[in-house]
């Protein structure tokens, strides 16, 4: 893929869980925030009175943000706009790219720097002054040693090879990155694993798989097909084997919003979380993942703009149940 890969990992948690044990991400994905129109700019208006919705009434540990967030010129005005608003709650956040945010008039290191510049990103950058692949220990309540790993990676955009259409993927030392941080960290716990999820924008391919075996518990559709990366480089076996992902959520897909079980890894999309400067037809919303200390699994629901909860569920580390 086009630029080299940088790895980082905080040096000091900021993430912790709370006295109740709980620790709870809110997942934005394909805001698709535009400036480019009167049009597109009141629609962001829209994407943006969601965010406050979802920041006040969950009141989320930490927001990931999966990509494609803003799609239109000038670039700069929508990001700028959407760093002042998490000044505003004072939640740490992390961005990964999606595949049209450097299609602006940005570069993808001038996203960095802008996304970097806030106190409350935790981003850091590559060697190549693009967003790092990073990892987070999340600190337990009581004991403060790391009790759960949060991944973000940078799933690329398009192909770089000629003749080779399609999706970006996961390059060999990313895959070899993912697997030693999580075996070193298993190693460090005394041998078990501690359960980690991993956000990024574009679809493992084993997320098709899963979703057509209709023997794997799952929750949520699939209004339209999965687009994932073109090569396979084994990032989904590396969480398989090492036995630490439990849950990997994307977006990209705007009309797919599942969550299914298999080899005990949950394979979520978020919900789509823009409005009307892009294709879509399922309600707009954000996703919530809630945490909770000492347990391999998660709670999780999509909230809606009218406050509906919807496929709220529980992920056990085997199987998921609608609650």
């Amino acid at each position: 893929m086009a630029g080299m890969t940088c790895m980082a990992q905080n040096n000091e948690s900021v993430l912790k869980f709370n006295q109740d044990g709980t620790f709870r991400i809110v997942q934005f994905t394909d805001m698709h925030l535009d400036a480019g129109s009167g049009y597109r700019i009141a629609q962001a208006e829209k994407t943006f009175a969601r965010l406050s919705r979802v920041m006040n009434e969950e009141k989320p540990d930490m927001v990931a943000f999966t990509g494609d967030i803003v799609t239109g010129k000038p670039a700069a005005e929508m990001w700028n706009r959407l760093l002042d608003s998490m000044a505003v709650y004072k939640v740490p956040f992390c961005v990964v790219f999606g595949n049209h945010d450097a299609e602006q008039d940005l570069t993808r290191q001038q996203i960095a720097e802008l996304v970097v510049s806030s106190p409350y990103s935790l981003n850091g950058k590559n060697v190549s002054g693009e967003l790092a692949d990073m990892s987070f220990d999340v600190a337990g309540s009581r004991n403060g040693r790391p009790e759960a790993v949060l991944y973000f990676m940078d799933s690329h955009d398009y192909s770089t090879i000629d003749g080779l259409d399609g999706y970006g993927w996961f390059t060999p030392g990313q895959v070899e990155w993912l697997r030693e941080s999580c075996s070193a960290k298993t190693d460090a716990n005394g041998g078990r694993p501690l359960p980690s999820l991993a956000f990024f924008h574009i679809a493992l391919q084993e997320y098709v798989s899963a979703w057509d075996n209709e023997e794997n518990s799952h929750i949520g559709r699939a209004a339209e097909d999965e687009c994932p990366g073109v090569l396979n480089t084994g990032m989904y076996a590396a969480m398989v084997e090492t036995g630490s992902v439990m849950g990997t959520f994307v977006g990209h897909d705007h009309d797919i919003d599942y969550v299914v079980a298999q080899h005990g890894i949950a394979l979520g999309y978020g919900r789509f979380s823009g409005d009307d400067t892009t294709y879509n037809n399922l309600r707009p919303g954000a996703r919530i993942i809630v945490l909770k200390e000492g347990e391999r699994g998660f709670e999780s629901w999509i909230t809606e703009d009218d406050g509906r909860v919807v496929d709220h569920m529980v992920f056990d580390g085997e199987k998921i149940t609608e609650l």
